[in-house]
């Protein structure tokens, strides 16, 4: 577990004092000061789990309810009979109307997995009549329905009765001259409950009654005049049952929750957990937060991560990998770059996440569960016990070295400083490799040249820098990978105004190590920076040719969408044409039909005859066939991203297909036409290109022999000459070739002959699961002699 002083280090109860913002509750919000990051792996999956799934649901729903009062206190005096309030109990009611709500709403069907909340929401102990019962008893915190009960009604009926008859009796002694002369006001007032009337002091002899009070000078009495002292007991007496009957009331409720009191309790608390989680969606909503990628091996890799507690519209976001490639990391660079501020970042990811937050990273980001998060961030010096910074920094090293292992964090700011340089230096090198050998995950900043070197020659550590704009000389607080950066405490000097001579003899004690190491991380941040704006202008070029490509896609979609409605328009005109053709066709048919019916045919019928046949020859139209697909492929389906619904070609049926089913690899169900087959996934490749051609098909006085060139399958089939049974197996097999083929339409040539076959085929076509309709041909497609089958 994470000690405390870590975490208020890392500021961590800062970021909870932040979300605690969003509770609605003040014990969700007591809760969510008290929150610690989880203790193990599994509770911190959990708790991050759940937030997922709070802010899945926010995407449907927002509107919860979730006021409840502190009612354990209450609880507890119930389940020992202790009688409850009406203040008491309308916190109840309360408790119990929110948990009813809000577990209606948790259990809604939302389409998404809220599975972790719904396990809470079965805690959500709720009475509907208890709840609906004390909210028509209790009207507030000290008012009582009348009809709470029927003899609270008739006690409150009698109470009004008796005040009534008290004011119109005392109405008489303010109304009558011969006494109204000796009362001080003519008002009616109570004095412990009983009603009288001001008597000045003089005359207190002419009021028979009872004195109850007198004013503050002792010139008036209040008396309770005789004629009412009667009916002010009455009243008296009435009100002590009024009183009673509340008392009773309240008891029965306080009976009724007894029992389930603890149910009401933990109902409250379930309430209060689920403010807590929403509060950390609502947190994660308002500061842009994702939900981090969470694994318990010790790797990080947080992308474009913001502290919290930062302006957000300001602050540099950094970008760290640890715990894959390397295990140490070493942060360079000059003071008030930004050192710090990332280690913090790093550790308050981490222990955000463990504790079921979001957190201010890009996507896709991920953070380790860590049993433990050691640090030493900030001045440890202490007058109490007598400890310099640098004796405060080596005792909270001594402790981290003490206990740290595998599964632990580190996180050290200005390791070995505070003390000589040569030694400091030393120290942090041992210090270092102590801790890369322990097994942590670490990240150290320092100022330290032989920490640079040690962390370029060294095994699973890297460099990392803050960098520095040489050209401002002002810290850009980004931090780069890879590349130590130098403190540059000369030129920062410089800039803030330190003398010029004292600059200059600075920079001639700099040994020359140290300047050739300086030029040397320097030209390879100057080569970093040329490849960073070299990426920036491939990325900008990358986004262009994106959105080319996407309005390339765009406008071929436009151009397939106008071919298909031109292509469209040409069937549908294509159609009309030969529907006109065909009519034309039979009325001259009708025609020489009725010429040649007639019993002695003249000259003149023979040349109107010959004129109609050449009208009938003359016609002759082209028609679009049925568009034969010519299917170009590409490369071999990937059979991992192959699913339902794709269409693709089959090598194998030499046209395309779509996948109905994936039962194995060697087992791929698919649709071609009306007909379902299996294939293996080595028969299917990606379709790129898809064309149409255009067939004629010609009309004239002949008959006609059309083709529909689908993978050269004719649309015809003759069965002249066959038996019936002969004739319906060879059709049956041509229709499940036709079908395979996408063919619409075939036709059967039977012949004229008796008639048999024809009628056999009619009948077998009338029940065959694949024909749709059928029909004999007109004029040109055989008439009586041919069978135009419609398939489905």
């Amino acid at each position: 577990m994470i000690n405390t002083k870590t975490l208020n280090k890392l500021q961590f109860f800062d970021i909870l004092n932040d979300v605690g913002k969003f509770c609605v509750s003040s014990i969700a919000r007591q809760k969510m000061s008290a929150i610690y990051p989880a203790k193990d792996f599994e509770e911190a999956e959990r708790l991050i789990a759940e937030t997922k799934q709070g802010f899945d649901l926010f995407q449907y729903e927002t509107s919860f309810d979730l006021s409840v009062d502190d009612v354990s206190e209450t609880c507890a005096l119930a389940r020992v009979g202790s009688c409850l309030s009406m203040k008491q109990l309308l916190q109840v009611m309360r408790a119990l109307r929110t948990a009813r709500y809000l577990q209606t709403a948790l259990f809604a069907d939302y389409g998404i997995d809220i599975s972790l909340l719904q396990a809470k929401a079965y805690a959500l102990y709720n009475d509907k009549q208890l709840e609906d019962d004390i909210d028509f008893a209790i009207i507030s915190d000290e008012e009582m329905n009348d009809k709470a009960s029927d003899d609270l009604f008739a006690i409150r009926k009698r109470i009004k009765g008796i005040n009534a008859d008290i004011k119109q009796k005392l109405q008489s002694y303010t109304k009558n001259s011969e006494i109204s002369k000796y009362l001080q006001d003519t008002i009616v007032t109570m004095r412990g409950d009983r009603y009288v009337i001001p008597v000045k002091q003089e005359f207190k002899s002419f009021v028979s009654g009872i004195v109850h009070d007198q004013s503050a000078t002792g010139a008036t009495l209040f008396v309770e005049p005789m004629a009412i002292v009667q009916l002010n007991n009455s009243l008296r007496e009435a009100m002590l049952e009024e009183r009673a009957e509340i008392q009773r009331i309240l008891q029965a409720f306080t009976d009724r929750i007894s029992p389930v009191a603890e149910q009401i309790a933990i109902a409250v608390d379930t309430v209060s957990d689920i403010d807590v989680i929403f509060a950390k969606v609502k947190y994660a909503i308002e500061n842009k937060c994702t939900l981090p990628l969470l694994n318990n091996k010790g790797i990080i890799d947080i992308k474009k991560a913001r502290h919290p507690l930062l302006d957000k519209r300001k602050v540099v976001p950094v970008s760290v990998k640890l715990g894959k490639d390397y295990d140490v990391i070493v942060i360079t660079g000059p003071n008030t770059g930004g050192k710090t501020v990332t280690l913090k970042t790093i550790g308050l990811m981490c222990a955000m996440a463990m504790a079921g937050l979001f957190v201010p990273c890009s996507e896709d980001s991920s953070v380790s569960f860590f049993e433990d998060i050691l640090c030493d961030i900030g001045d440890e010096q202490s007058i109490e016990q007598n400890l310099s910074t640098f004796s405060g920094h080596i005792c909270n090293l001594r402790d981290i070295l003490n206990i740290c292992k595998a599964g632990h964090l580190v996180l050290i700011d200005e390791v070995g400083a505070g003390t000589e340089p040569n030694e400091g230096s030393a120290l942090a090198l041992a210090i270092t490799e102590f801790l890369r050998k322990s097994g942590a995950k670490c990240v150290l900043t320092t100022h330290y040249g032989a920490l640079k070197e040690y962390s370029l020659t060294t095994e699973r550590v890297e460099n990392a820098s803050m960098e520095f704009d040489l050209q401002t000389l002002a810290p850009t607080y980004r931090l780069i990978m890879g590349v130590p950066g130098s403190s540059n405490a000369i030129a920062i000097a410089s800039k803030l105004g330190l003398r010029n001579d004292v600059i200059e003899y600075a920079k001639n004690n700099v040994s020359e190590e140290k300047i050739a190491f300086e030029r040397v991380l320097q030209h390879a941040d100057d080569i970093r920076k040329e490849y960073e704006t070299k990426l920036a202008e491939l990325g900008e070029e990358y986004k262009q040719l994106q959105a080319e490509k996407e309005k390339t896609a765009k406008l071929n979609g436009s151009l397939q969408n106008e071919r298909e409605k031109l292509l469209a328009g040409s069937r549908e005109e294509a159609k009309k044409i030969v529907a006109k053709a065909k009519e034309e066709a039979q009325a001259i048919v009708g025609e020489l039909k009725g010429i040649l019916s007639k019993d002695v045919v003249a000259d003149k019928d023979l040349f109107q005859a010959r004129n109609l046949a050449k009208r009938l020859d003359a016609i002759q139209i082209d028609q679009p066939e049925e568009e034969d697909e010519i299917v170009f492929t590409g490369d071999k389906v990937v059979f991992d991203k192959l699913k339902a619904g794709d269409t693709v070609y089959s090598q194998k049926l030499g046209v395309q297909v779509t996948v109905v089913e994936i039962r194995g690899k060697n087992r791929i169900k698919v649709r071609c036409g009306g007909i379902n087959t299996e294939v293996s996934a080595d028969d299917l490749y990606y379709s790129v290109v898809e064309q149409n051609r255009s067939k004629k098909r010609s009309f004239g006085h002949s008959q006609p022999k059309t083709q529909i060139n689908t993978r050269n399958l004719s649309n015809e089939i003759n069965v002249i000459g066959k038996t019936v049974d002969d004739a319906i197996m060879t059709v049956d097999e041509f229709i499940d070739s036709a079908v395979m083929a996408g063919l619409k339409q075939i036709w059967v040539i039977h012949g004229m002959g008796t008639g048999r076959l024809r009628a056999g085929l009619h009948e077998h076509f009338r029940h065959h699961p694949n024909v749709a309709e059928f029909r004999l041909g007109t004029y040109g497609e055989g008439e009586s002699g041919v069978t135009v089958v419609t398939l489905k």
